[in-house]
């Protein structure tokens, strides 16, 4: 009888090809040691999706699914604020149940649940956290900062406070920025369109007189805010963009700074007069600076 000197090899070798998958980024980073990956692979927890494969297995989902994380992100950030800074594990459940209604990632309902679940350990729910803000800011990109700052800046009874913020427009808000310039023809469009924006800003502050129409001046300057929003990049690298502006760029900068100014001469009025006790409105201007 003869016997083979070849090692045992595993099982997963001697599956067919198309059966065997490589591991994706992060659980190769994992095993590589490489945190906070590794941990949550110590740890059992799933491994988050890196954008690209986020947006590969979603397709047009992805998209639908960042709103649905932001629609759940401030509820919770809103009851946040309620329970004085704390998130309990009541809420981490309650964000759960909502963000699967809302069509959120599985990963990300399941992150949440497991931080609900009462179960982990203290090393365990570090790398569940770790997990969770990895999948938000990275895989999806969302500013959870911005959110929070928000929140805290708006001082209204709880209930008032949950209804104000679930209405705002998520779509357009909370997102973080990309390191890449953006090109010089979205440059120039982004200028024009942050000109017509704060004329509308500027025109609308200046009709308020009291605290009701400060009240309904935020909403209207909310309504202004996807569109603000889609020139964060321009905003955000401002100084290096500034730098390479040819001659229309420079034309519509220089208008610009003229309605910046006149918009920033209206604000301090009405910062003076305390806003007329709209806190609405001094946390929807915030967002417009």
């Amino acid at each position: 009888m003869r016997f083979s000197l070849l090692p045992a090899l595993p099982a997963v070798f001697a599956l067919p090809l198309a059966a065997w998958q490589a591991p994706s980024q992060h659980e190769l980073a994992a095993l590589l040691g490489e945190e906070p990956q590794a941990v949550i692979l110590q740890c059992g927890l799933p491994q988050v999706p890196t954008r690209e494969e986020a947006q590969r297995a979603s397709g047009w989902r992805y998209e639908l699914e960042r709103v649905a994380m932001k629609r759940a992100l401030v509820f919770r950030q809103s009851q946040a604020k309620a329970d004085r800074g704390r998130i309990f594990a009541e809420t981490n459940a309650a964000t759960a149940r909502m963000a699967r209604q809302w069509g959120a990632p599985g990963v990300f309902c399941n992150l949440l649940e497991q931080l609900a679940g009462g179960y982990l350990s203290r090393r365990q729910e570090y790398a569940a956290e770790q997990a969770l803000r990895q999948l938000v800011a990275e895989t999806y990109g969302i500013d959870t900062l911005q959110m929070r700052l928000l929140a805290e800046s708006l001082n209204l009874p709880p209930r008032e406070h949950m209804a104000f913020m679930l209405q705002l427009p998520t779509g357009g808000m909370f997102d973080l920025v990309a390191a890449q310039l953006p090109s010089r023809a979205q440059v120039l469009s982004d200028i024009v369109l942050m000109n017509d924006v704060s004329r509308q800003a500027n025109a609308i502050l200046q009709e308020v007189k009291d605290l009701r129409s400060a009240d309904a001046a935020a909403l209207r300057l909310q309504a202004l805010l996807p569109l603000w929003n889609t020139t964060l990049p321009v905003r955000y690298h401002r100084e290096e963009i500034g730098r390479t502006l040819d001659a229309p760029g420079q034309w519509a900068a220089q208008l610009l700074e003229q309605n910046t100014a006149r918009l920033f001469r209206t604000r301090e009025a009405l910062h003076e007069k305390g806003w007329y006790g709209s806190s609405r409105l001094e946390a929807i201007d915030e967002q417009m600076r």
